[in-house]
């Protein structure tokens, strides 16, 4: 088999159905997994709307802590936690656009960051509950 044919296979595998959730899809990467819209596209580094104004990102990483620490030395301010979670948030302009990145952390170790950004306004909700579904993968 070829080895595109075989890349083709594994983004397609990344991206698998999820029944009976608010989101409708779960995208691993790195270890960690997210679920987002069933129609979201999955790329080599991301998955995005088909509009590509909202995306996601994932990194596995030996803690919390260490995460935690690149992100507020890059600007990112604490904005939330609970139970499972840590929410930081930074702005950044693309293309003239401010967008927003909100930065969810599993806690524990080893962590899970699902950087999710999207434009300052109605899609920051979707970021964010996006983000909050960030876990170890299954």
């Amino acid at each position: 088999m070829k080895a595109s044919t075989w890349g083709a296979l594994a983004l397609a595998a990344a991206v698998t159905a999820v029944a009976g959730v608010g989101h409708a899809a779960v995208y691993k990467q790195e270890g960690c997994q997210i679920e987002v819209p069933a129609d979201w596209v999955a790329s080599k580094t991301r998955v995005a709307r088909p509009d590509k104004k909202v995306w996601a990102e994932l990194l596995k990483a030996s803690s919390t802590a260490e995460v935690v620490t690149l992100e507020t030395s890059l600007k990112a301010v604490k904005v939330g936690e609970d139970g499972g979670h840590v929410v930081l948030m930074s702005t950044a302009s693309y293309g003239g656009l401010t967008n927003r990145m909100y930065h969810t952390v599993t806690k524990g170790s080893p962590a899970c960051l699902a950087d999710v950004t999207s434009p300052a306004g109605p899609d920051e909700a979707l970021a964010k509950s996006i983000g909050h579904t960030v876990s170890i993968a299954k």
